[in-house]
C-alpha cells in the first residue's frame, strides 16, 4: 500500500516458507480457542470483553499500554484468572512464532518506523524497569487476542494507537476467505481478501478499517500487536 507519493503506508505479508507454519497456525488457532472456551466455562471474562466497539466477540489485551486517565504507562491489570490466560498465550512457542513474524512483517515494509519503535520503546522499558514485554522478539509492547468465534471487526478506528505508527493483524481459524473475512480499509476504499495466516501491517489509528463476515459455522480468530501513541508522548516528555 503506498500514498500518492509512493511512500509506503502499510500491506500484506503472506505466511513464510516454513515447512511447519501451517502447523504454527493451526497450533496458534487451538490456544485461542482453548482460551475462549475456558473463558466461557468459568465466567472468566465480563461482558465488556465479548462486547464492545470492535465487535461481538472474545478480545483479550495484554501489554504495556498507556492512556485511559492513566497518569503512568503500565502493564494492563487483569484479575488472577484472566492473568493467567493471558500468560499462558503469551508462552505459546506457537504464538511466539506468530508474534516475531508480525515484527519482522514491520521491519520489512517500513524500517525507518520501525528504528524509531526500536529506539522510543527500548528507552522506555530500560527506564522503567517493571515493564514486560511481551514476546522478547517482537518490537510491539501490546497484543490483543481476539479469540472468537467469529472475530469480525466493526468499521472502526484504533485512536489510542500512534497515529503515524503500524499495527500487525493475522487472522487464523478455518474460513472460506475468498467468500468473508476480507479486510476493509474504508478511509483508502479498498477491499482485500485477507486468508489465514496472511499479516496485514496497517496505520490502524488513521485508516478505518473492518473485516467482511464469514459464513454460519465458521471459525475466525485473530491476533493483533500495537503500541498506544501515549507510550511515545510519555518518552518524547523525558518520562
Amino acid at each position: 500500500l503506498c500514498d500518492d507519493n509512493d511512500v509506503v503506508i502499510g500491506g500484506l505479508v503472506d505466511r513464510p516458507p516454513a515447512e511447519d507454519w501451517s502447523d504454527v497456525l493451526e497450533e496458534v488457532a487451538r490456544c485461542l480457542r482453548t482460551a475462549r472456551t475456558l473463558g466461557e466455562a468459568h465466567n472468566i471474562f465480563p461482558s465488556s470483553f465479548y462486547r464492545h466497539r470492535r465487535g461481538s466477540f472474545l478480545a483479550i489485551p495484554v501489554g504495556v499500554s498507556m492512556g485511559g486517565g492513566q497518569t503512568v504507562c503500565n502493564l494492563v491489570h487483569t484479575v488472577y484468572a484472566r492473568r493467567r490466560i493471558a500468560q499462558a498465550i503469551l508462552r505459546n512457542n506457537a504464538m511466539c512464532r506468530l508474534a516475531g513474524f508480525q515484527s519482522s512483517a514491520f521491519a520489512f515494509l517500513a524500517p525507518k518506523m520501525y528504528q524509531r519503535y526500536s529506539a522510543d520503546l527500548g528507552a522506555l522499558f530500560m527506564h522503567h524497569n517493571n515493564l514486560v514485554w511481551n514476546f522478547s522478539n517482537s518490537i510491539f509492547p501490546a497484543s490483543s487476542f481476539n479469540c472468537g468465534p467469529e472475530s469480525i471487526s466493526l468499521p472502526h478506528f484504533d485512536f489510542n494507537s500512534w497515529a503515524c505508527g503500524l499495527c500487525a493483524l493475522t487472522p487464523v481459524g478455518n474460513f472460506d476467505w475468498r467468500r468473508g473475512g476480507h479486510l476493509v480499509l474504508h478511509t483508502l476504499k479498498i477491499v482485500m481478501e485477507f486468508p489465514p495466516g496472511t499479516t496485514a501491517v496497517i496505520p490502524s489509528a488513521v485508516v478505518k478499517h473492518s473485516n467482511v463476515c464469514i459464513r454460519p459455522g465458521e471459525e475466525r480468530m485473530s491476533v493483533a500487536q500495537y503500541a498506544a501513541g501515549g507510550l511515545f508522548r510519555w518518552v518524547a516528555y523525558g518520562f
